[in-house]
């Protein structure tokens, strides 16, 4: 069991909340989630960020997208520099009306390696990054009303334990099955660089502003930043993304709460 000394006290409980965002999906969970605890204080970790500590009195949360059923590769390195003190910690998931699939267990796994403890876990829709028409207008009021339930519920705990997130613990050795998406830059391209200072995995390299696919995520930041709208995902490679994200992400999704 994990006590908030603040709470025992009789004063205000301590929030900190971390978002990894690079479309503004999961930067729009996390922005709810501030407001609700008061206006939290945030930090981005979209990318690299300063190091950070946090006490054993101030309950975290990790918020983040899911990209075919894992937590973004960046993530990674940006724990690294996040220490908790047997710390309270509340994954989000982010996802595009699919599934949440592994990565609420991943992120579980990679906050308790950073000092955390993960008492309590959510998923929340957002519209997907590679074809936002799939959880169009999500959080939506419903979504909205049990995300607020659910903080409610911390918000009233004297004490916290901890808490087994769902997913397979097998996950590292699966194959990657996300969609090979890697955007291009078009004739129309100024080459101003902004795509390259902005990408979360450093995939995007020279004048060209080529990208690199073996360091690609496919988050669509590149995209969603351009200046010039001149950084696209090749038509045929659109097309088919939406005939298999249609048949994955047409019914829909409701949000997960763990406690």
């Amino acid at each position: 069991t994990i006590h908030i000394r603040g709470k025992r006290k009789g004063k205000q409980m301590k929030y900190a909340i971390f978002y990894f965002s690079p479309c503004g999906g999961t930067k729009s969970v996390a922005d709810i989630i501030s407001r609700e605890l008061g206006d939290a204080p945030m930090q981005e970790l979209t990318t690299p960020s300063m190091d950070t500590r946090i006490d054993k009195d101030t309950l975290t949360f990790f918020c983040f997208p899911v990209y075919a059923g894992r937590i973004p590769k960046p993530m990674y390195d940006r724990m690294k520099i996040i220490r908790g003190d047997n710390s309270p910690c509340v994954p989000v998931a982010v996802f595009g009306n699919r599934a949440v699939d592994d990565a609420l267990l991943e992120m579980s796994d990679l906050a308790e390696k950073s000092g955390f403890v993960t008492v309590a876990g959510c998923a929340m829709v957002a519209p997907h990054s590679i074809d936002p028409e799939f959880g169009a207008g999500r959080p939506d009021t419903s979504d909205k009303a049990k995300l607020h339930d659910f903080l409610e519920k911390l918000k009233a705990a004297e004490s916290f334990a901890r808490v087994k997130m769902p997913g397979d613990p097998g996950y590292a050795k699966k194959k990657a099955a996300g969609l090979p998406l890697y955007p291009v830059a078009s004739k129309e391209c100024i080459g101003c660089g902004m795509c390259e200072k902005y990408c979360p995995a450093g995939a995007i390299k020279g004048k060209h502003m080529r990208t690199v696919p073996t360091k690609c995520i496919s988050c669509m930041r590149c995209v969603a930043t351009c200046s010039t709208e001149s950084r696209k995902v090749p038509a045929p490679m659109r097309l088919a993304a939406h005939l298999t994200l249609k048949k994955l992400c047409s019914e829909r999704r409701e949000p997960e709460f763990y406690l």
